[in-house]
């Protein structure tokens, strides 16, 4: 989590939570989270633990805000981030670099459009572990049917960017209606 936010800060909760499930599911980094799909995206209740654990030793600090519509948390390094750090310097170091491509890949994306981004890649899993593939416009439909706040041509143009970057696995493009 240091290692994560020290790369880019602050950082929302969500964000946390979608760039972890980016780092384990693109990446294959080995966090150990069981990713279920939730009302914001991908989720596993261990994050937030993992968050609070951080917190609590001094690595990392949340930060309360409030905005129109509701709040949010601004998570940033903390004082005691290079002692945090130390306690899995050996992971830090191995997996270094794909802390920093998911921070090149999804960094600047809002919370709003990770949600987006981790649900597709989410459903893109979840029907090439069934070994079926499908088309764009049928996971486009599938999506917007989960995150119906999302039109469907907006959906689609995610779906493009993640199948263009590779990051789609379920997904054959040959199948797109013509």
């Amino acid at each position: 989590m240091v290692a994560l936010v020290e790369r880019k800060h602050p950082l929302g909760r969500t964000a946390v939570m979608k760039l972890c499930y980016f780092l384990q599911t693109l990446r294959n980094v080995p966090l150990g989270y069981r990713f279920t799909l939730y009302s914001y995206g991908p989720f596993d209740a261990n994050v937030l633990s993992d968050i609070s654990s951080a917190e609590a030793l001094g690595g990392i600090q949340s930060k309360t805000v409030f905005y129109p519509g509701g709040y949010g948390y601004e998570i940033s390094p903390a004082g005691n981030s290079e002692f945090v750090k130390s306690l899995a310097s050996d992971f830090v170091v191995r997996y270094g670099a794909d802390l920093d491509w998911v921070i090149q890949q999804f960094g600047e994306f809002g919370s709003a459009d990770l949600e987006l981004l981790s649900t597709i890649v989410y459903v893109d899993r979840e029907t090439s572990q069934a070994q079926t593939s499908q088309s764009p416009d049928t996971l486009s439909k599938q999506v917007h049917e989960i995150k119906p706040h999302f039109d469907v041509p907006y959906v689609r143009s995610k779906i493009k960017y993640l199948d263009q970057q590779d990051f789609l696995s379920g997904v054959n493009a040959a199948a797109a209606p013509r």
